[in-house]
C-alpha cells in the first residue's frame, strides 16, 4: 500500500485538494449553516478539487479486502477504512489536509464553534462503502470520543460516488427529531459534501436499502472539551424508534438496550465477519 503515488504527487493532491475560499464567501456560508433545518448544517459543491476526489476513487479498489472492518448488522449495512496506514496516497491525502490547522480554522469560522480538535485516530470515520442492499437506520452519532473523552461536535462527509441518479438510494436523511420525521434529503453526488453539527437531536441516516452501485463516502469527526454536558453524553450510536420501523431492525434496537454492551459488541462482529466473508 501507499505506493501508487510518488511523494511529490502526494504533495501536489494535499497541494491542490482544497483551496481556502475567499472571507466574504464563508460568512455568506456561515449565516446558511447556522439558518438551516432540522440543525446547523450546510452542504457544498465542489469544495475539494474534483480531480483529486477523483484519484481517491481509482485507488480505493486497491484496498485490500482484509483491511476493510465490516459493519453488517440489521441496522446498518457497510463496510469502513480508517486506519492511515493502510490507506492509498491519495485518500490519505484528504484526510490530512481536514485534518490541518488551515482547514480546522475555516470550520471554526464557518459554524462558530471554536476550539475544534481533529481526530488523528479517525474514530468511527474514514472511507465508508455501502454496497446493494447497504443501509443506516436513523440515528444520532456517538457524542463524546471513547479514549479522549472529548464532545463530538461536527462531522465532515464527502460523497464519491460518480454517475450517481435518484433512485439508486443511499440519501442521507436528516431528521426533525421534535417532529420526529425526514425534513432534508441529501443526495450523495460525486464530490458533495455536507458540514453538519452533531448534537443529541442530529438525527440522520439512509434507511432505505441502495437500489444499485455502491456508495461512498468520506467521513471526517472534529470535537471539543465540553466539560457541562460531559456525563449526559453517549458513546455509542444511538438508534430513532421511528414510525414504521421494520420488525428486524426494532428487535435488534431491543437487544442493544438490554444486553451488556460487550456482549452486543460481540454480536455485531461475528455476525458482520460471517456475512464479509461471503462477500469475498
Amino acid at each position: 500500500m501507499n505506493t501508487v503515488l510518488s511523494a511529490a504527487e502526494h504533495g501536489r493532491i494535499m497541494a491542490g485538494l482544497w483551496t481556502p475560499p475567499e472571507a466574504a464567501s464563508v460568512a455568506e456560508q456561515a449565516k446558511r449553516f447556522r439558518s438551516t433545518r432540522p440543525f446547523p448544517h450546510l452542504v457544498l459543491d465542489n469544495l475539494f478539487d474534483p480531480a483529486c476526489l477523483s484519484v481517491i476513487l481509482r485507488e480505493s479498489p486497491d484496498i485490500p479486502h482484509e483491511v476493510w472492518n465490516p459493519h453488517y448488522t440489521r441496522l446498518q449495512s457497510k463496510r469502513v477504512v480508517n486506519s492511515l496506514e493502510h490507506m492509498p496516497p491519495a485518500l490519505l491525502a484528504y484526510f490530512e489536509t481536514l485534518h490541518s490547522a488551515t482547514f480546522v480554522s475555516f470550520l471554526e469560522t464557518l459554524t462558530g464553534l471554536s476550539g475544534l480538535q481533529p481526530d488523528l485516530t479517525l474514530y468511527g470515520g474514514g472511507l465508508h462503502e455501502a454496497r446493494h442492499d447497504g443501509h443506516f437506520e436513523i440515528h444520532v452519532d456517538f457524542q463524546k470520543h471513547p479514549v479522549t473523552r472529548l464532545r463530538n461536535a461536527l462531522v465532515v462527509i464527502t460523497y464519491l460516488n460518480e454517475g450517481w441518479q435518484a433512485g439508486d438510494g443511499g440519501e442521507l436523511e436528516l431528521w426533525d427529531a421534535f417532529a420526529c420525521r425526514s425534513e432534508v434529503q441529501v443526495a450523495p453526488l460525486f464530490g458533495r459534501t455536507l458540514i453538519m453539527e452533531q448534537s443529541e437531536i442530529a438525527l440522520h441516516g439512509y434507511p432505505r436499502p441502495l437500489v444499485t452501485g455502491s456508495r461512498r463516502a468520506l467521513i471526517t469527526y472534529f470535537y471539543k472539551y465540553d466539560l457541562q454536558v460531559f456525563e449526559r453524553q453517549f458513546e455509542n450510536t444511538h438508534y430513532l424508534r421511528r414510525p414504521g420501523l421494520p420488525a428486524d431492525r426494532r428487535l435488534q434496537m431491543v437487544l442493544r438496550d438490554y444486553l451488556p454492551k460487550s456482549a452486543v459488541s460481540a454480536l455485531r462482529r461475528l455476525r458482520s465477519n460471517i456475512v464479509y466473508r461471503r462477500q469475498k
